[in-house]
């Protein structure tokens, strides 16, 4: 009797998530969330990656598809050459060998200097395979970083800018170090330069807020020392992807 009782509920919350899904707490109806970046969907993102210091200017559809891949891998690679080949790879499919190799390389910040003038020369369209994983992966390294906020009892505030197709935006993270039984706790401040919305998430708590107009979004959530979090940061309107930042708190 008992497993047939919960046969029936299985199928009836099913039923009722196909019919009536689930929304956040910040949503006032149902949305679609593209799974990836496309070159025109995310242009409002792709104008700072053509700030970034990479000695040859990338194609926008190259820039596109290594910001959706490091956004994928953040979260599930730590080690700099794992992360360098896996945001890369679908560029350079079936070359499994010569990707570790280069990415052993630029993995070096020695190799990133003596290179910056070499490869400053080289066009990325008539670069050699070699040439364009290494030209790759030094765009790869650089949206690592920008994508990156790292904060700790010691140094509890980062903040990182990103230019927009609508402005510059800003994103703040402080920790506050725990006081007596207080929890420790993360807080983020992002200054939008149009309406758009925030998703904070952990391994136990997701929260999120929004706004239609530019301006300052605050959230805060509980943390503690070797956590790392998601922050997705939407604007305006357009169903498009969001651009993810990892939030680490440093022991």
């Amino acid at each position: 009797m008992q497993p047939h009782f919960e046969a029936l509920l299985k199928r009836r919350l099913r039923q009722e998530i196909v019919h009536r899904p689930p929304l956040f707490p910040w949503e006032k109806g149902l949305q679609e969330y593209p799974d990836a970046l496309r070159s025109g969907a995310a242009s409002v993102w792709l104008d700072h990656l053509k700030t970034l210091s990479v000695p040859a200017g990338l194609p926008e559809d190259v820039l596109a598809d290594l910001l959706n891949q490091c956004q994928q891998v953040a979260d599930d690679i730590r080690q700099t050459g794992r992360r360098l080949v896996a945001a890369v790879e679908s560029l350079f499919p079936d070359q499994p060998q010569t990707l570790e190799y280069i990415a052993g390389l630029v993995a070096r910040p020695a190799y990133r200097s003596a290179q910056s003038q070499t490869l400053a020369q080289v066009d990325y369209a008539t670069a050699s395979t070699q040439q364009q994983m290494a030209l790759a992966m030094l765009a790869a390294q650089g949206i690592f970083e920008a994508l990156s906020l790292t904060v700790s009892a010691t140094a509890p505030t980062q903040e990182q800018t990103w230019l927009t197709a609508s402005g510059a935006m800003t994103v703040q993270a402080t920790y506050s170090a725990p006081e007596a039984q207080l929890e420790a706790q993360l807080e983020i401040r992002a200054v939008l330069p149009t309406g758009g919305s925030l998703v904070l998430t952990n391994l136990a708590e997701t929260i999120g807020s929004e706004r239609s107009t530019p301006g300052d979004l605050v959230l805060r959530l509980a943390t503690q020392p070797g956590a790392v979090h998601r922050l997705d940061i939407s604007l305006g309107q357009e169903q498009i992807a969001p651009l993810s930042f990892q939030v680490m708190i440093a022991a």
